[in-house]
């Protein structure tokens, strides 16, 4: 009976209940901030993200095992007060650290696996194993009776996950969108060194942890308001999926001034030259034209990516009597197209804010003339869910019989980087009966292993019908087609749903 009446009356201190929980949720704001952090550098891959979370989660291990280590032997309130306040110092000089950091990394020239582990070990690790020792620590001050411990623990761990669950919607949904990464990470720390004040129980001991606090209040408003050291360059915006650098460079070729978004460190999305912002500027984007060359009365297009809308501008400025439904992911994309990118508003252009394979999904059947792909953010970061067998049977049924699909893929015809395009070739092959490949910038066979832009054509009708005499473009366009016979390399599976190993063959060496 004793035992039963433990267990109901054990008792909890408010101040470990606020730690635990509020620990919790700084840990996962951290580690979706961090991901931001790493991606001007970085990217935001699969490669990327696993090594933050593998990272913070090892780390958040050994801080348990050493936080229970420690409140064994210590099992004092201000001992976890003070591991508070070192995490939170920690996470203030990580936010104002971590550009010179990965800005040193970035130049190490490391591949992107060792880049960011190094990064999540040196900005994470840290405060992370601090973190990771408030949980077992707070339960040893919250012990009392050895018949309630089980019960302590539990509610503790309850509050603990239930943080965890409010910073994972609070960092995902709401804070990544409306304020800077470095900015967020402050919060962390200013949230930190709060719960330290709260735990401290000596007069002069709130007093420091006051301090710091006000400190790093002071830096978040400064950060907030003029900037971090050595931020990267140009215009930085974070949206609900990406985060985006807008700069202004200037076209060698030429010598005019180009607006470049970029998603991905390693990839320029999207080109616009300033004085004429419906000309076309990257190479591979002159490459879609050829569906008017192989269907030549093709007048309703989907475009599977806006990025910074330059083609769908393109096609309305020069192309009459040509509607365009555009299919992009973010709406802060197509936000920043609109303030950066001269994107208008056009009756002839529908956009459409979901995920493409899920527009597939539910698209009517045979609406379109022709159906472009630009969905690579990068080398690195590739969606497998529209590489697949079953995303070339959606393409199929959304064209008309005589319709014409436009891919761009980033990869090399042969050799390491190649197993992405075959992957691709061979999944959409199986729907449709004519491939036609155009290397764009080296369609020479001596270049055959070079990572570039592949436009892959396919069509379920005879290449070879007669067309339209081409124009001067077009055949230029035509000149880059491979010619050579092309077999699919036998190591390389059709991609499925069910298995699309993408970033295992876009990060292959050899």
């Amino acid at each position: 009976m004793s035992y039963d009446n433990n267990i109901h009356s054990a008792h909890i201190p408010v101040r470990l209940q606020v730690t635990s929980f509020f620990s919790g949720a700084a840990t996962m704001i951290l580690e979706l901030a961090g991901s931001r952090l790493v991606a001007p550098f970085f990217g935001t891959s699969l490669i990327v993200w696993t090594a933050l979370i593998g990272i913070i989660m090892t780390s958040l291990c050994i801080g348990n095992w050493l936080g229970g280590s420690l409140a064994d032997r210590t099992p004092e309130g201000r001992l976890l007060g003070r591991i508070l306040l070192f995490a939170a110092i920690i996470a203030a000089l990580t936010a104002f650290g971590s550009n010179f950091v990965l800005t040193g990394l970035q130049g190490l020239g490391l591949n992107l696996y060792v880049s960011s582990i190094y990064a999540a070990v040196i900005l994470f690790a840290p405060s992370s194993v601090l973190l990771g020792m408030v949980s077992p620590f707070t339960a040893r001050l919250a012990l009392q009776n050895v018949n309630s411990s089980g019960a302590v623990v539990g509610r503790l761990s309850a509050l603990n996950s239930a943080g965890s669950i409010l910073g994972t919607f609070l960092g995902g949904f709401v804070l990544i969108s409306l304020l800077p990464s470095q900015v967020i990470i402050m919060i962390v720390a200013c949230i930190l060194a709060a719960l330290s004040v709260i735990i401290y129980t000596g007069a002069w001991r709130k007093v420091i942890g006051l301090f710091v606090l006000g400190v790093i209040a002071v830096g978040s408003y400064y950060g907030f308001t003029h900037g971090f050291p050595d931020a990267p360059r140009g215009i930085q915006v974070d949206t609900a999926y990406n985060h985006l650098s807008i700069m202004q460079m200037t076209d060698t070729r030429n010598g005019r001034s180009v607006r470049v978004l970029i998603t991905n460190p390693d990839a320029a999305q999207s080109l616009m030259y300033t004085d004429y912002p419906d000309e076309l500027v990257s190479e591979y984007t002159q490459f879609y034209d050829l569906a008017f060359h192989y269907k030549p009365d093709a007048q309703k297009v989907l475009m599977l990516g806006g990025g910074g809308y330059c083609v769908p501008r393109y096609l309305l400025a020069h192309r009459q009597n040509v509607s365009v439904d555009v299919v992009e992911l973010d709406p802060g994309v197509t936000q920043t197209a609109r303030d950066y990118f001269n994107l208008k508003d056009d009756p002839d252009m529908r956009i459409f804010h979901e995920d493409a394979r899920t527009f597939l999904n539910t698209a009517q059947s045979g609406q379109y003339d022709a159906v472009f792909m630009d969905t690579f953010n990068s080398w690195t970061s590739i969606p497998f869910q529209l590489t697949t067998i079953e995303t070339g049977k959606l393409l199929r049924s959304v064209l008309k019989p005589d319709g014409v699909l436009i891919v761009n893929i980033i990869a090399s015809l042969y050799g390491p980087k190649s197993g992405v395009f075959h992957g691709i070739y061979k999944a959409f092959n199986q729907s449709f009966s004519t491939m036609m490949i155009f290397p764009v910038s080296a369609p020479d066979a001596r270049y055959s292993h070079a990572l570039q832009n592949i436009i892959l054509v396919a069509m379920n009708t005879n290449a070879t019908a007669v067309r339209p005499t081409p124009s001067s473009l077009t055949a230029q366009l035509l000149a880059h087609q491979w010619v050579e016979p092309f077999a699919p390399r036998p190591d390389v599976p059709a991609f499925t749903d069910q298995f699309a190993p993408v970033e295992r063959f876009a990060l292959m060496q050899n």
